[in-house]
């Protein structure tokens, strides 16, 4: 069962073992953020994968959300 986590990003069990994903992609959305962390841009990890405008801003948006979601859990346990 396909579980939206942000807009655009998923979750499903059956496909990477769950790891969130580009909806309607085979790509793990850590996958796309540690290649732009590693110094491809976001216009060539966007070429390479043919992804499009919006695609690039779900990833964006997961680290986001995940970021927040960290912060949050550090200032409740902190």
């Amino acid at each position: 069962m396909e579980q939206e986590i942000v807009p655009g990003v998923v979750s499903n069990p059956e496909i990477l073992g769950g790891r969130p994903i580009l909806k309607g992609h085979r790509i793990a959305v850590s996958q796309l953020l540690a290649q732009f962390a590693g110094g491809m841009s976001l216009r060539e990890i966007q070429e390479d994968y043919e992804l499009t405008d919006e695609e690039i801003k779900a990833v964006l948006n997961y680290a986001a959300h995940t970021a927040k979601e960290k912060d949050l859990e550090h200032v409740r346990h902190g």
